[in-house]
């Protein structure tokens, strides 16, 4: 079971890999993150098939999930601390913690640094980051304080593009009140039941989005779930065993719970002020449009950070947004080979306007 040693107290990361693609000296790295109670195992249809399509592909497991570090009983208490401030270094330590794995990436791996510039780069890393993991993004690009310098430096000449994986609404720290509930917010759930009740919802499928724009009337009929069966329902028992990590759900899912302003100010900041950190890596947004409702909206908050214009003094990041027709919340599964082929086009993709990328 390969671990990637974060720190000199022990820390370690599980990951699997792709292995590099045969032929390719100079080639592009994909790190992808898990998100809420689903580990990297729902990753792992996408492993074999990356090769072919010149990526090296890196799956992680984040702390408390599978084979990683369980957090400790003081850094638990961090995430619901009543003191807004112990609440962000929390936010904080998770972005750093998938910083500080980039870096054993980068350095114990031993993978090509980017070259070329602008439109025409290869080899290099690209973050992408599935559903709730886009706050630790956010915490990484939105305070100098996640990475500190010596990180950073080392990132610099590695990192060039994060892709946002279907984010939820609430990593930028927006809870829209339309009318809609999800498990973890709805008080009618016993807390024992969250977990199996959000399998269901997480990864069912609902009806194609409409065009846009994004509006709450339209997010509320698109809420409605089709009659099909959920994605983590369809899979073997063994495969659910190991995908499922039910026990963070009364644990680092906790930082769900953290205050909204803390990821307010970590996606205002990455968004709006790119020179504060790694000035050169662009942003990508990818929104599934049979996605849950809280990820539709999530949509819609990048579309209107795209839309908004600079801030004075500051410098707005790169930001593109791509829909992707026809899946729901776990696209990388049902069709994992549509997904590695869009994430390898992407990577070396020219940069498009919010109104081609729809």
């Amino acid at each position: 079971m390969p671990l990637a040693q974060l720190d000199s107290k022990g820390t370690s990361i599980y990951y699997e890999d792709s292995g590099p693609p045969v032929g390719i000296p100079i080639y592009t790295t994909l790190v992808i993150v898990h998100g809420a109670l689903i580990n990297s195992a729902t990753f792992d249809r996408m492993l074999p098939l990356a090769p072919k399509h010149g990526l090296r592909l890196i799956t992680m497991n984040s702390r408390d999930y599978r084979g990683s570090t369980p957090y400790t009983t003081e850094e638990l208490a961090d995430m619901t601390s009543p003191d807004i401030e112990v609440q962000a270094s929390a936010v904080r330590r998770w972005g750093r913690e998938v910083a500080q794995f980039l870096a054993y990436v980068c350095q114990t791996l031993r993978i090509p640094a980017t070259v070329g510039a602008e439109n025409k780069q290869a080899g290099g890393l690209v973050l992408a980051v599935w559903s709730l993991s886009g706050a630790a993004a956010l915490a990484l690009l939105g305070d100098p304080r996640t990475m500190g310098t010596e990180l950073t430096s080392t990132l610099a000449p590695y990192l060039r593009k994060i892709i946002l994986y279907d984010p939820p609404c609430i990593v930028y720290g927006v809870s829209p009140a339309i009318g809609l509930k999800w498990p973890y917010a709805d008080p009618s759930i016993p807390p024992a039941q969250k977990p199996d009740a959000f399998v269901d919802w997480v990864s069912a499928y609902h009806p194609a989005f409409p065009t846009a724009p994004i509006t709450a009337p339209a997010v509320r009929a698109h809420a409605v779930s089709l009659p099909l069966t959920p994605t983590l329902r369809t899979l073997e028992k063994h495969d659910f065993a190991r995908t499922v990590d039910a026990g963070t759900s009364a644990r680092s899912l906790n930082i769900m719970a953290t205050d909204a302003r803390i990821h307010v100010a970590h996606a205002r900041r990455a968004c709006f002020d790119a020179d504060a950190v790694l000035p050169r890596v662009d942003v990508l947004a990818l929104w599934c449009d049979q996605t849950v409702w809280l990820c539709t909206w999530g949509a819609k908050v990048f579309q209107d950070f795209m839309r908004e214009p600079a801030e004075a003094g500051k410098r707005k990041r790169r930001m593109a947004s791509l829909r992707v027709r026809n899946v729901n919340h776990f696209a990388h599964w049902d069709e994992p080979e549509r997904m590695v082929r869009l994430f390898a086009e992407q990577i070396g993709a020219e940069r498009g306007s919010l109104s081609s990328r729809l």
